[in-house]
């Protein structure tokens, strides 16, 4: 398995930091105001921050674990879900599609345990939906002026991490679109990239951003 350069190293460790300090406030503000998108955008943040810990202790090896594809498929879907809640006004679109979600995630575990050859490809039936999800409802509340166009920071974070997810499962389903090696070097640099696009995504816009001092406009939500 590629081992991880210092570069690598810092990058990975400042997504972390990047991430667990978003989770923090999204629960913190969550606390406050019981707004649901947020606590299951800190649940996403959190695995985030998880994820980049045990990268770095473990090195990528780790991802051939049977539980972390499945607790890692928990980033796009709580971004997901939460977008529906924040989005939508009848509140069961994303009540559905988190429990439908979860119960795809509770398969992969058990296909990972007894039918490893069907996991990988599996995956891709959790990651779709959840990565079309996060690239077009920012960008739909932009377009209907429900949300600045900062919100689409968010989209374009959410189609980041698609692509990282996409070259992980075509390289574990042997049809590589890179090699091993070029992956496992861009995807420290990507996952910095995807925490920071979508904490401004989520930090910036009006309608669903966390209470913060430094901002004084009322939220809409």
């Amino acid at each position: 398995m590629f081992m991880t350069d210092i570069l690598g190293l810092v990058l990975l460790l400042t997504t972390g930091v990047v991430a667990l300090l978003m989770c923090i406030w999204l629960i913190i503000d969550y606390a406050k105001n019981r707004k649901p998108y947020h606590i299951l955008w800190a649940i996403s943040m959190a695995v985030l921050f998880v994820s980049g810990v045990l990268i770095i202790l473990f090195d990528w090896g780790v991802l051939e674990n049977a539980l972390v594809p499945a607790v890692a498929a928990l980033i796009p879907v709580g971004f997901a879900t939460g977008l529906l809640y924040v989005t939508f006004e009848n509140r069961w679109y994303a009540r559905i599609f988190g429990v439908l979600e979860v119960l795809l995630i509770i398969t992969l575990v058990f296909l990972r345990y007894f039918a490893e050859d069907l996991s990988t490809a599996f995956i891709m039936i959790i990651h779709i939906p959840a990565g079309l999800a996060i690239v077009i409802l920012p960008i739909y509340t932009a377009i209907i002026k429900d949300t600045e166009m900062t919100s689409i920071m968010f989209s374009i974070g959410g189609l980041l991490i698609s692509i990282g997810g996409a070259l992980l499962a075509f390289l574990k389903l042997g049809s590589a679109i890179l090699s091993a090696e070029t992956i496992f070097l861009i995807l420290p640099g990507l996952l910095l990239i995807v925490g920071a696009l979508i904490s401004l995504g989520i930090i910036f816009p009006t309608k669903w951003r966390p209470t913060f001092e430094i901002f004084n406009k009322k939220q809409n939500i």
